[in-house]
């Protein structure tokens, strides 16, 4: 079965074949002021504005290296199919260097396709009594966004906390990175240091503690058509929002308890109920999830300072499900690693499946559970190009799956998230893959072997 992401993507690939009239605009300048025409100079910005559909924007190869697109107004916003491609070889960042706010943003007839960017130090917007969704990304219900070779990194969703002196509870927050309400792609990306931060509670003097906001998805939430393929999610974070301190008794009454601590799901990866989601060699090492902790109850009210009334019972912490991923959805996993995820069980969810296997650190994800899991790789560097984690030379990881195909076996995964050539078989039978994002790449010396030449 190919999946309603995929088949999105393929009939924007056939439309934008079938333009005539569509135009190539090129960014000559790195910064974010412009007219919204590309003339003499164009920025990024100018380019999004201008697009009509099926229009492709690319980067001037006079650009210095890497190429580092400035934002300091709000997010880009796509509302029409476009491709935005990065110069091969070169690393192409889209940063927030001033002010707050999103990065990008694919509105109701925006069918988006973006090759080769990053996306750092995105915020989503905090308001009270509304989710804070998606800090560096967006997805729209009715919008489509293909990401591909891609980076997230040190992008925020942190909830409002509630109002003083009211009940409000903290907004919840959704998505460190992406939030997608619209169908979305991911492939050959890494999402590094993003985080979803609840709300917290309000802390009040005459009142009781406000309940702190939930967090879920700490890299990406996903609520529609969802593929992630080749993919690496570390130090990313779900955390609940702190329940709100309790006020002070009135005479002679205890203190008001304290707000309890926001819930928090999915220190990766968060899909609801109405997703559609499917995972294939991805790997996921070193996420997080955290419930708030509930508010302290406030001090007893005055009066009888030799029996005072007793102090306002504490919040209950928040509950933490799903350290890697967790889904409401019936969801297939496949030929992925989950390990080294902290705060609650490697992943939550009714309906995880595997079509082949997967490498795990416990049973609540399907596959075969290993302990210390995450020693059978290299450390990450998180500020590569594309953070990943390595396999070593006999790790478990190398030529384990029995086939190279996606979750659903619909194609073949003939490349890794670095580009490298599936398979590249290494110690079992041809034809076999390894799990996770990463395929073992063995050095080759001069001779063409794999191991040095015997001595003479």
């Amino acid at each position: 079965m190919i999946s309603n992401a995929r088949v999105t993507l393929l009939l924007f690939a056939l439309l934008g074949s079938a333009q005539a009239q569509a135009a190539t605009r090129t960014v000559t300048d790195i910064g974010d002021a412009g007219d919204g025409i590309c003339d003499a100079t164009c920025t990024l910005r100018d380019a999004v504005n201008a697009a009509q559909a099926d229009d492709r924007i690319l980067f001037a190869l006079a650009l210095p290296a890497p190429v580092v697109i400035g934002l300091t107004g709000p997010a880009l916003q796509i509302d029409v199919p476009l491709r935005i491609s990065a110069t091969d070889g070169v690393r192409t960042t889209v940063r927030r260097v001033a002010g707050s706010g999103r990065l990008l943003e694919v509105v109701v007839g925006g069918d988006a396709r973006v090759i080769g960017l990053s996306f750092e130090n995105g915020t989503a917007p905090a308001v009270i009594g509304t989710s804070a969704d998606g800090g560096a990304i967006h997805v729209a219900a009715g919008a489509a966004l293909e990401l591909r070779d891609c980076m997230l990194r040190g992008n925020r969703a942190i909830g409002a906390a509630g109002a003083p002196e009211t009940l409000n509870s903290g907004s919840p927050a959704r998505g460190g990175a992406i939030f997608a309400a619209g169908d979305l792609l991911v492939e050959n990306c890494a999402f590094v240091d993003n985080h979803a931060t609840g709300g917290d509670g309000a802390s009040n003097v005459l009142l009781p503690g406000s309940a702190g906001g939930s967090a879920s998805g700490g890299a990406l939430h996903a609520a529609a058509a969802i593929d992630v393929l080749n993919s690496t999610f570390s130090d990313n974070s779900a955390t609940g929002g702190a329940g709100g301190t309790g006020g002070m008794g009135t005479i002679g009454m205890s203190g008001w308890d304290g707000g309890n601590g926001g819930t928090a799901s999915g220190g990766a990866i968060a899909f609801t109920a109405t997703a559609t989601p499917s995972i294939a060699f991805a790997t996921l090492i070193a996420n997080e999830v955290a419930g708030g902790s509930g508010g302290i109850g406030g001090p007893g009210g005055p009066l009888f300072p030799e029996d005072p009334p007793p102090d306002g019972d504490a919040g209950v912490d928040g509950v933490a499900t799903g350290a890697a991923i967790d889904t409401a959805a019936a969801t297939i996993l496949n030929v992925s690693v989950f390990a080294a995820n902290l705060g609650a069980a490697e992943c939550s969810g009714a309906a995880l499946s595997a079509r082949t296997s997967n490498l795990v650190a416990d049973a609540s994800c399907p596959g075969v559970v290993m302990a210390a899991l995450e020693a059978q790789f290299e450390p990450i560097d998180a500020m590569a190009d594309s953070p990943h984690y390595r396999p070593l030379f006999d790790s478990v990881a190398v030529d384990s799956a029995p086939d190279c195909l996606d979750a659903v076996a619909f194609e073949a995964v003939d490349l890794d998230q670095l580009l490298t050539p599936r398979p590249l078989t290494v110690n079992q039978p041809p034809g076999r893959c390894d799990i996770g994002a990463i395929e073992f790449n063995p050095v080759l010396f001069g001779d063409g072997f794999e191991e040095p030449p015997p001595p003479p």
